[in-house]
């Protein structure tokens, strides 16, 4: 939950695609749910959603919340970030210490896993592992000032009690994040 609340901090006015563990903490959080888009039902789709906005919209910061277990389903898209090149893509992945996404079963050799050497090699501009929240917080700030495609890896540790998914349907969260991106229309005489 702190670890998305420094996200949340640094966020500004970037669009922000979450998905399993990340969105049930950041809906909770977020200061700006109109430019949130929920994937509950997709989650291996996060990085592919968040690609899709940081093109379309090449002007604004795009970020991408997502969760180790749900990046291992769909590794292949950390290549398809990085062939694109979005300058404007920063990619979280909260690596859960304590497997409370699997209900306490560790996910077999995800420890041996390297995900921000998978993404560099895979073509991401820079990356960086937090591991404590004081080095998160301090360095957030350097994060959102880089070129991207940024990979961000946070270790955090969940509480047994997790937080609900969000009330509103996916298609809900994409009418109003549509609606705020979408120029006023004025009417002349």
């Amino acid at each position: 939950m702190e670890a998305t609340k420094a996200v949340n901090f640094h966020r500004s006015e970037a669009l922000v695609v979450s998905t399993s563990s990340a969105l049930r903490d950041w809906s909770q959080v977020s200061s700006r749910r109109d430019l949130d888009v929920d994937l509950s039902d997709c989650m291996d789709r996060a990085p592919a959603v968040g690609l899709g906005l940081a093109l379309a919209q090449p002007e604004g910061k795009v970020l991408v919340l997502d969760c180790d277990s749900t990046l291992r389903t769909n590794l292949g898209g950390l290549a398809t970030i990085g062939e694109s090149n979005p300058k404007n893509l920063v990619h979280f992945v909260f690596d859960d210490v304590a497997s409370s996404s699997t209900s306490g079963i560790p996910i077999k050799e995800m420890d041996n896993m390297d995900l921000a050497q998978i993404a560099m090699s895979s073509g991401y501009a820079k990356s960086y592992e937090f591991d404590k929240l004081e080095e998160l917080l301090i360095g957030l700030e350097d994060v959102m000032r880089q070129k991207g495609p940024v990979f961000v890896r946070i270790k955090v540790f969940r509480e047994s009690k997790q937080n609900p998914y969000p009330e509103r349907t996916m298609a809900q969260g994409w009418a109003l994040v549509k609606e705020t991106l979408s120029p006023t229309v004025t009417e002349y005489k």
